[in-house]
């Protein structure tokens, strides 16, 4: 009949079980001890096995979040700028985004509408939240820091860089 002993090492309760374990924490609360296992032991069979998801390759893994690599083809991330200039090229959401001056790059957004486009950008980038005229209105002052877009003076008012004009619309 061996009786198991407690002693405190560090302030944290310890147990010497029978089996010659060592278990931390209050005797009243400590788990059932796991079996020990030596080297030569395989693990015990009730533990599930692990599953692979048939999408995820290799290929994807080793080439990052951003897709394949460098090779050609891949897609890029639409920036919020190329959103814009692809909507007011097209003519796309008039009632949210116009041209004020479309030679020089002048754009203004609709004060009735402007969330509208916003939740638009939002579905675009696949984002999970609504997006907020305010969150858009951050990126665009964060392009401000780049050159790529400036804000006029006028309301909702803002100019795309020279260089991001197509050729036709500068001219």
């Amino acid at each position: 009949m061996a009786s198991s002993m407690t002693w405190t090492a560090a302030s944290i309760p310890a147990t010497l079980t029978q089996r010659g374990l060592l278990t931390l924490g209050s005797p009243a609360y400590a788990p059932y001890p796991s079996p020990v296992l030596s080297e030569e032991e395989d693990l015990p069979l009730d533990s599930p096995a692990l599953e692979v998801s048939d999408s995820e390759s290799d290929e994807a893994l080793v080439a990052g979040p951003e897709g394949k690599g460098s090779e050609a083809g891949t897609r890029k991330k639409l920036r919020l700028y190329q959103f814009l200039l692809g909507l007011l090229t097209r003519g796309d959401m008039r009632e949210c985004v116009w041209w004020v001056e479309p030679g020089a790059g002048v754009f203004q957004f609709s004060s009735k509408h402007k969330e509208l486009l916003a939740r638009r950008w939002g579905q675009q980038k696949g984002n999970r939240k609504r997006m907020t005229y305010q969150k858009l209105a951050r990126a665009l002052r964060n392009y401000a820091k780049t050159g790529e877009i400036r804000k006029v003076k006028r309301k909702l008012t803002y100019q795309f860089d020279s260089a991001l004009l197509p050729a036709a619309r500068r001219a």
